[in-house]
């Protein structure tokens, strides 16, 4: 396993070192360093959205390997759709997604056309169509579509598609861009629930990360929203950028549950400015080190519980009466790429530049680039270029990743039985267990292990000792809160 203490270079200080009085409220000890902590705090590893991770998928995935996969589906099975639209008005300095900036709707007019082609062409290799469960469209900003291009998609999906019994259709959106005409559209298709990319309400950070969006505005746009059929609001937030503290974070967590969304997402700031040049700029301001970041993180999650929200997961938040939240309590909740979800399909086919699509024997990946994406379609009707074939002990390692993101607990020998493994397959990594089980953020009763819940940030460090893909030193992961 490789890895780094810090994204940051000597030359950026870090807030734990300058930022923040450790006499605030908020800081507790949540603000300072423990022996526990420096077994997983600042740690690099992968958000686990997927086991292996996307990092691990391999190049010369082709078309035909795609085609053959899809063939092979059972006919009656729902499946999950996800649309990638890789372009906003602007760039915010912290965005991680695969997206660029245009002020050219032509632009987005043209790859749309594509993405229309590649819906066709997916569908033909089906004498039926496939019943769809879920839909999301992620970006980017895909409410940079216009309302008329959004009807184009959803009667694409309409023909090609059995959309007649879906559970969601899910659509991320920039608060800046929304109007009322657009709302009234979405409603009018079928979407049941928008997410709203709020990141924090400080006019100060806002400045700094170049995404100007003030309370009332998101008000405005959650009001449009609960005007229309669209029955579910989830508000992104983030942690970690410059100029914040636990008090500025704590703040935009009161002024978030005071708009009631039904889900809060709250999630850590990834500093890779060697995959994203343009987060290079945030590195002018202090960069909050991991243990200011675990304080933010905590001052946030106070507020969230207080407000009657219910803990999902690493960094998901829920209304008790929202869907999440019931799959959490039945034992339904699962975890892909886009984040934690009720969606049980085991199929999922995504369109778009970079989108991936996966089965439950493999996974596939668009050209990443709009361009490489329309000229792969252009020439042969697919974009896929990468990819991964699952082993038997792929699945079960992703089970035990899966249940542990989602869920904070694990029978290993239960899920060894399961994919036909000797719990012995496993000796490795429960030995490597014992030093997070002697300072108590595991336990471990029998062969079930269990993360104590005050160290819940650290699942994606005990998820990572199941790992078993090989990284290089540059591929891209971020650390640990």
């Amino acid at each position: 396993m490789t890895g780094h203490a810090s994204f940051l270079p000597s030359a950026v200080p870090s807030s734990d070192e300058r930022e923040f009085d450790l006499d605030d409220p908020f800081i507790g000890l949540l603000g300072q360093k423990t022996g526990r902590d420096e077994l997983w705090l600042g740690k690099l590893v992968p958000r686990y959205t997927s086991y292996p991770p996307a990092t691990a998928f391999q190049e010369g995935v082709t078309a035909l390997d795609y085609k053959a996969a899809l063939a092979a589906l059972p006919a009656n099975d729902p499946i999950s759709l996800y649309l990638h639209i890789p372009f906003c008005q602007s760039l915010c300095l912290y965005c991680g997604c695969n997206t660029c900036a245009t002020q050219r709707h032509e632009r987005v007019t043209n790859y749309l056309g594509f993405v229309l082609r590649e819906i066709q062409n997916v569908a033909l290799i089906r004498e039926t169509p496939w019943p769809v469960s879920f839909l999301h469209f992620g970006g980017g900003s895909p409410n940079f579509l216009s309302e008329k291009e959004f009807g184009l998609v959803f009667d694409s999906l309409a023909r090609n598609f059995d959309m007649s019994s879906y559970q969601e259709i899910s659509v991320e959106m920039d608060p800046r861009l929304i109007t009322q005409a657009q709302i009234k559209t979405l409603s009018m298709l079928g979407v049941t629930r928008v997410s709203l990319g709020v990141q924090d309400f400080d006019p100060n950070v806002q400045h700094i990360i170049g995404r100007l969006q003030s309370y009332e505005l998101v008000k405005a746009a959650c009001a449009l929203i609960r005007n229309s059929e669209i029955r579910s609001i989830n508000f992104d937030l983030m942690y970690g950028l410059p100029m914040q503290s636990p008090t500025s974070v704590a703040e935009t967590a009161q002024e978030a549950v005071m708009l009631r969304p039904d889900r809060i997402s709250l999630f850590s700031y990834a500093h890779l400015p060697h995959v994203k040049k343009h987060q290079k700029v945030l590195e002018q301001y202090i960069l909050p080190g991991p243990h200011a970041c675990l304080a933010m993180e905590g001052a946030a999650r106070q507020v969230f519980k207080e407000a009657g929200y219910v803990e999902i997961g690493m960094d998901h938040f829920a209304l008790p009466s929202d869907s999440l939240s019931i799959a959490r309590q039945e034992g339904r909740l699962h975890r892909n790429f886009q984040g934690y979800t009720d969606d049980t399909a085991s199929t999922l086919l995504g369109f778009g530049a970079s989108s991936i699509g996966s089965t439950s024997m493999a996974y596939f990946q668009n050209a990443r680039s709009p361009e490489a994406y329309e000229e792969a379609i252009r020439k042969d009707g697919f974009a896929t270029t990468r990819g991964l074939r699952l082993s038997g002990e792929d699945r079960l390692r992703a089970e035990i990743i899966e249940t542990l993101m989602c869920t904070l607990c694990v029978n290993l020998e239960e899920v060894c039985r399961k994919h036909h493994y000797a719990l012995a397959t496993l000796s490795e990594e429960i030995e490597a267990l014992k030093p997070y089980e002697q300072c108590g953020i595991v336990s471990r009763q029998g062969n079930t292990i269990s993360l104590a819940l005050p160290y819940r940030m650290a699942v994606r460090v005990i998820a990572s000792l199941f790992d078993k893909t090989v990284r290089r030193i540059d591929t891209p992961v971020s650390r640990a809160v």
